[in-house]
């Protein structure tokens, strides 16, 4: 009978969240962090739309491509969410937790759709580029609902989103390359 009762608890632990083990929300929880403080910390006067996605997307893509699972991109995305609201990111307020739910969770359905290869090169790109393009159309709407002066966006849309694209590409492709580096080594993971 005590056993049953111990089974209960690993099964418990082993299916925390999403079908995802304790151990992976507590690793997707620190890419979440590092998606948002890594704006904070790497200030690059780029001056372009969609700079930020070439570190932000290639965490995204990193930590999805080291943890496989449904579930991965909405965990990181609530994270860095979060954070971002707590840290008064963006001049939307509570809404810029969008900003970086969205992303996680078409991550989430992107990744099956390529069985998870994301170490792969042109994987890592595509789901980085649409990843980035989601983020921006997450901007716009948003700053629709708020009524904010978007006409300068709106105005170069077209510029910004190929901005986003290829920053997120590039975002993925080196999260591609971090990826088939990385899996191999962690085999202790699981």
């Amino acid at each position: 009978m005590g056993i049953r009762g111990g089974d209960s608890q690993v099964m418990v632990l082993e299916k925390f969240m999403f079908k995802l083990g304790l151990a992976d929300v507590l690793r997707l929880t620190m890419f979440g962090t590092l998606i948002s403080v890594a704006r904070d910390i790497t200030r690059l006067p780029l001056h372009l739309p969609g700079h930020t996605s070439i570190y932000w997307m290639g965490i995204l893509v990193l930590g999805k491509g080291l943890i496989p699972k449904f579930g991965a991109g909405i965990v990181m995305g609530m994270v860095s969410g979060v954070l971002a609201v707590l840290l008064g990111e963006g001049k939307e307020g509570v809404l810029v937790f969008f900003r970086y739910f969205i992303p996680g969770l078409i991550l989430d359905c992107l990744a099956p759709l390529f069985n998870y290869k994301l170490e792969s090169l042109a994987v890592g790109a595509i789901c980085g580029a649409v990843a980035s393009l989601v983020k921006l159309a997450v901007n716009f709407a948003v700053g629709l609902l708020l009524k904010l002066p978007l006409a300068l966006l709106a105005l170069g849309l077209g510029i910004s989103s190929l901005s986003h694209v290829l920053f997120g590409a590039a975002g993925g492709i080196i999260a591609a390359l971090l990826i088939k580096r990385l899996k191999p080594r962690l085999t202790n993971w699981e």
